[in-house]
């Protein structure tokens, strides 16, 4: 894997959010920094007392283990395609004109 663009960062970002706790608490850790905290390989690898290809090599394997999680479970999958329900509530609730409906909605896109 080669530095990730802005999309991969973001659909990496969003994986470990949701199934970071399933990773070992060392490929957590490094995940953290680089996603959480911005950190660079070489941040990180200076932090770990490893090498950057170290770094490398456990984000690359804890993205393939996010994915794999991902393709078994589907949540965030059907979390979008929840979030997306919702706002096409809120857009119909918004042109009915109904408030009560309309706030519930909302409600529940900040929870999601």
């Amino acid at each position: 894997m080669a530095k990730l663009d802005l999309g991969d960062f973001v659909k990496y970002g969003k994986l470990f959010e949701t199934y970071g706790s399933l990773l070992s608490s060392d490929r957590q850790s490094v995940m953290s920094m680089y996603f959480d905290y911005n950190m660079t390989l070489v941040e990180i690898a200076k932090e770990k007392g490893v090498s950057r290809q170290a770094v490398l090599d456990t984000i690359e394997k804890a993205c393939s283990k996010l994915e794999a999680f991902e393709n078994n479970l589907h949540i965030v999958e059907k979390q979008n395609g929840l979030t997306e329900k919702l706002k096409d509530l809120l857009s119909l609730a918004s042109r009915c004109d109904d408030k009560k409906i309309a706030e519930k909605v909302e409600k529940m896109l900040k929870e999601i």
